[in-house]
């Protein structure tokens, strides 16, 4: 069980990752108005959601301290990433960061997922 608990671990690091990018493109749309705010607003949830389900697995799955870290950090950041927003009144210097962070999540979701895809990249390449 702690394989398969590992192996979703990083894939849902990935799907994290993949899950930012929808945002960004989310965001855009209601940037330049074909869309409202609200897409964006109730995907970012789901993806704060799977953030938490991350730190679960961490403690199913890898159980080191690093996964764990790596887990409760990215789940720290999109937290303070959301409340970068309700700023955008008052200090909009600040609620400017909440794009920064998104790029910090992607990255950090990205390397937390990456020994997925290293590992099956090796297996590919095993000699038979």
């Amino acid at each position: 069980m702690r394989s398969g608990a590992t192996t979703a671990y990083y894939a849902l690091a990935l799907a994290i990752a993949v899950g930012v990018v929808v945002q960004i493109f989310l965001a855009g749309l209601g940037i330049f108005g074909a869309e409202s705010f609200e897409a964006h607003k109730g995907f970012g949830w789901i993806i704060h959601t799977l953030a938490i389900l991350l730190f679960l697995l961490a403690l199913l799955g890898p159980r080191t301290r690093r996964a764990i870290g790596l887990s409760f950090g990215l789940l720290v950041l999109m937290t303070i990433q959301i409340y970068f927003v309700e700023a955008r009144e008052d200090a909009p210097y600040v609620a400017a960061l909440h794009p920064v962070f998104a790029l910090l999540v992607l990255g950090l979701a990205v390397h937390i997922g990456m020994p997925l895809v290293t590992s099956r990249r090796r297996v590919a390449s095993a000699p038979r």
